[in-house]
């Protein structure tokens, strides 16, 4: 290799590379074959994949099923609420907005059958809940709405889960959901699950709560469910139609520039003992989007590392979003890295920034507004590098405990040494 080299730079820049370069980035051939390897595949994933999927989406999209544009809109405007509750009460993502069509035709306003938006009859007949005043919705009471029927969807078909593809299951869950979780009619006869899925299945027949029996022209549930799931396929497309040509190679580049950084810190994990037996930065704070984290015995699973490399240097309140939790902001850039062991996941939240989950047996982290990803989805180490962030960019963290089932104070999990400032 050094021969080849030489052949075409001079021996004392050969020299020069030997002494200073490689030592500082520490990395060995085998190293940099990898990375570039990887920065090449990633290249013809990011311009190829899309188009694929683009090309399979559009099929389904422009080829059988059809929602009126206003209700795309609300598909649009909805989804990463539905995805957050769905994940929360674990069905699949478009689950909250296939009920809310098929109860409530995605309006946000109640009927006056006091079932609201997404028919409720048996708890509302049964005395469990209370009638849904007709009139206007806010966004506040359309998300608790959604999570309410989702949670009932949940519990009439417990054998369904957040990464549920199996059609038949699904089929049978929407039946449920309908019909009760007694019922023995087959998904493919109900109008509720099917109409309007092929030939076979148009203007059929279905018999509501009340005993009567009509014939229906909406959409079943099953093909709702895949229509929604084509439109934000296509909204992931259309919003990065430019990328592969503009922004793609810059966050490519960004990507193994990052890549770099965390290779020169060896790739292995960030030493983590300290921080797991330090301090908390408070007592776990509660609010009205907050809960208390679990008492008892000591959780070896519990995030107990910072998120930030660099400690935040910026103060901080709980923001009750969507995501309740924290603003973690430092001046300079930093890589972020996982504050627990765990499976980690990447997406783009409902803004389109990058962001990642990590979730073991009892907790589950969010870390949003990244400027690249490092680590792969797969399982991750307390203390691994996995993404970075601008300096002076807001890294939102948020905590979630399946114990208690809610989220829990973000600043009760980082140790002290890495508290943000006071205001």
């Amino acid at each position: 290799m050094e021969a080849w080299l030489a052949r075409y730079i001079p021996t004392w820049m050969l020299e020069w590379i030997k002494v200073y370069v490689l030592p500082f980035l520490k990395l060995q051939g085998r190293n940099f074959v990898l990375a570039l390897s990887k920065g090449v595949l990633d290249t013809l994933l990011f311009i190829g994949l899309p188009l694929v999927v683009s090309v399979g989406s559009q099929v389904i999209w422009n080829g059988r099923y059809d929602l009126l544009p206003e209700q795309q809109v609300v598909v649009e405007e909805w989804a990463g609420v539905a995805s957050l509750i769905a994940y929360v009460e674990d069905v699949p993502p478009v689950v909250p907005l296939v009920l809310w069509y098929k109860e409530g035709g995605l309006q946000a306003e109640n009927p006056a059958n006091c079932e609201g938006i997404m028919g409720l009859y048996t708890a509302v007949n049964s005395g469990e809940l209370p009638c849904f005043a007709p009139g206007p919705l806010s966004p506040e009471e359309v998300a608790a709405q959604l999570r309410m029927g989702t949670r009932v969807f949940k519990s009439y078909c417990p054998e369904i889960h957040f990464t549920t593809t199996d059609p038949d299951l699904i089929k049978r869950c929407y039946l449920y959901y309908n019909a009760g979780p007694r019922t023995q009619m087959n998904p493919d006869d109900s109008a509720y699950v099917m109409n309007g899925y092929d030939a076979a299945h148009q203007d059929m027949l279905h018999t509501d709560v009340g005993g009567r029996t009509r014939r229906i022209k909406a959409l079943g549930a099953w093909p709702v469910h895949l229509v929604i799931q084509a439109q934000l396929a296509q909204m992931s497309e259309e919003d990065g139609a430019s990328l592969p040509f503009v922004r793609a190679p810059l966050m490519l580049a960004q990507e193994e520039v990052d890549h770099l950084w965390a290779i020169t810190l060896n790739g292995e994990p960030l030493p983590a003992a300290e921080q797991a037996q330090a301090r908390r930065c408070r007592h776990p704070l509660l609010d009205v989007c907050l809960v208390a984290p679990p008492a008892g015995e000591e959780d070896a699973l519990r995030p107990a590392l910072s998120p930030l490399l660099k400690p935040p240097t910026h103060p901080t309140s709980v923001q009750c979003t969507l995501l309740p939790g924290v603003d973690l902001v430092t001046d300079q850039d930093s890589l972020v890295v996982a504050p627990m062991d765990g499976y980690l996941h990447r997406y783009s939240d409902e803004f389109g920034h990058l962001a990642i989950r990590i979730e073991n047996e009892r907790w589950t982290v969010w870390l949003t507004g990244l400027r690249s990803y490092i680590a792969g989805e797969g399982d991750v180490v307390a203390g691994q590098p996995i993404a970075a962030i601008g300096g002076g960019r807001n890294l939102h963290y948020a905590v979630f405990s399946e114990v208690s089932k809610g989220f829990v104070d973000p600043l009760a999990c980082m140790p002290e040494g890495y508290c943000p400032p006071e205001h």
